[in-house]
């Protein structure tokens, strides 16, 4: 079993393992590489070398001990320190202003700006205060590993939590079978934005809509050969300044159309020729013009925009991007955009962000503060309302891990306000309930595969390298991480 990160920073400190040692064996612990050698050349940026971490919440939940919410009139001097990717930043000071008011709490909210997750990892490392921060599947499970983040299990209430979630969500959270987290937002990355102008020119019915990848693609060939659209499909191939692009879209795929990468139990890396074919059919689909090689250029914002122009008819998108596609200020399909429903096959996968509870040697006092703060956010308020998710859900259709939500009737209200029609709220609710999360987010290598992956298979795509070459190297790769990591 590795050692904790703190002695290992104490064997470097005492010359009984090399510079190369420490960044080698940290890793397998549990530390961001680039974060660690940041330590080591600047030692004066951080406060301190790594403490020993550990959680409150291991102890108490081994019996199924609860702790109870915090005290009225109790201590709150010591701020609670809460940081957060820049997203709407004045709707998060907000809310955090009014759980401050609700609890007479001292929470200090700041935004990150530059690389978040590093960022937070070295935060992690060098033991900076930290209470609660965003993440997201794969980064709240490599976080676990060294013990940086507590779970919910001492939270008072996490049963009451769990029951509400959608399974897709609660299995994301979910790691040695212990909630790790709450939900700040939930979306299906991949679901099949659809553009009815051009359907509509092609005589083609909702009842004819596509149900699988394989009608999807057969269906962008007859829109092409029929000039209905000249490049129909805007895959999820781009790769600038993004970590989710191309990697993301194929892993997608595969979980939806039953291609096996990794084995669903175990994680090992399997590869099967389904997974192969999936990489051929996009390498034909680049020759065949159905998609445009300039997807490959864009960043996230710019692949939104470009649909949102009217010149695709499918996409596969983020749930909550559908009211940018519907909204005349900024889309030229404004009310004219819908999303295609599970119907047998799912579309895309779980995607999320996730409040999660960093550990800084707690007493129980100050655990159940960042508890009540979690709650505050990732659940219910102080009037025992799901009111974070609630507001984000009518200000931005960011959807919530709560089924409850998209049944409530003033966000109900606020999505028909932008739906093209109203039974499109059923679709949504049911891509929410199919969407897979995808298990291989909780191996402490998926980031780095993730990486190489980003760039090897656009060279496959785009034919700089052969689509069996660029397979076979990725699934080598995988089987090295996993040997190197042995989890």
């Amino acid at each position: 079993m590795a050692k904790p990160i703190h002695e290992l920073y104490e064997d470097f400190a005492k010359g009984r393992i090399s510079r190369r040692d420490l960044i080698k064996r940290a890793a397998v612990a549990g530390a961001a590489t680039p974060a660690i050698v940041n330590f080591l050349d600047n030692p004066s940026s951080a406060s301190a070398a790594p403490k020993k971490h550990f959680s409150l919440t291991r102890t108490f939940g081994q019996d199924g001990a609860k702790l109870q919410p915090p005290p009225a009139g109790g201590d709150t001097s010591e701020q609670l320190i809460f940081r957060g990717w820049n997203y709407r930043p004045e709707v998060v000071q907000d809310n955090t202003a009014k759980f401050n008011a609700a609890y007479t709490e001292s929470v200090d909210y700041q935004t990150i700006t530059g690389d978040y997750i590093g960022i937070m990892e070295n935060f992690h490392i060098t033991n900076q205060p930290l209470d609660m921060a965003y993440s997201n599947p794969s980064t709240l499970f490599r976080w676990s590993v060294p013990g940086w983040i507590h779970d919910y299990e001492s939270w008072w209430s996490v049963d009451d939590a769990r029951g509400e979630m959608y399974d897709g969500v609660r299995d994301s959270m979910t790691i040695n079978g212990k909630l790790t987290g709450l939900p700040y937002f939930v979306s299906c990355r991949g679901t099949m934005a659809t553009n009815k102008v051009i359907l509509d020119k092609a005589g083609v019915t909702a009842e004819q809509y596509p149900k699988t990848w394989t009608e999807l693609y057969d269906m962008c060939r007859q829109l092409k050969s029929s000039g209905a659209a000249e490049t129909p499909f805007l895959p999820h191939w781009f790769t600038a300044g993004v970590w989710f692009g191309v990697s993301w879209g194929y892993l997608f795929e595969c979980l939806n159309r039953g291609a096996v990468l990794f084995d669903d139990a175990t994680n090992a890396p399997v590869f099967d020729d389904a997974s192969l074919g999936i990489l051929q059919e996009w390498r034909k689909l680049l020759e065949d013009g159905i998609v445009p090689e300039s997807v490959f250029t864009m960043g996230e914002a710019d692949w939104i925009d470009a649909f949102a122009k009217g010149t695709y008819a499918f996409s596969p998108q983020q749930t909550y991007d559908l009211k940018v596609f519907n909204d005349p200020a900024v889309s030229q399909i404004a009310g004219q955009v819908v999303a295609l429903p599970v119907n047998g096959q799912s579309w895309g996968m779980i995607d999320e962000g996730i409040y999660s509870i960093p550990s800084r040697n707690d007493s129980p006092e100050k655990l159940a503060r960042k508890y009540q703060l979690g709650g505050y956010f990732g659940y219910r308020d102080d009037q025992n309302n799901i009111a974070v998710a609630k507001r984000w859900a009518i200000e931005a259709a960011l959807n919530s891990g709560y089924k409850s939500i998209l049944q409530d009737e003033e966000v109900i209200a606020a999505y028909n306000s932008w739906l093209p029609n109203p039974e499109m709220l059923t679709t949504l609710n049911g891509v929410l309930e199919a969407a897979p999360f995808a298990k291989v987010w909780q191996t402490f290598w998926w980031e780095e595969w993730n990486a190489q992956a980003m760039t090897e298979i656009p060279k496959a795509i785009l034919g700089q390298s052969t689509v069996e070459e660029v397979h076979a190297g990725l699934k080598k790769l995988a089987e090295e991480l996993v040997e190197r990591y042995q989890f």
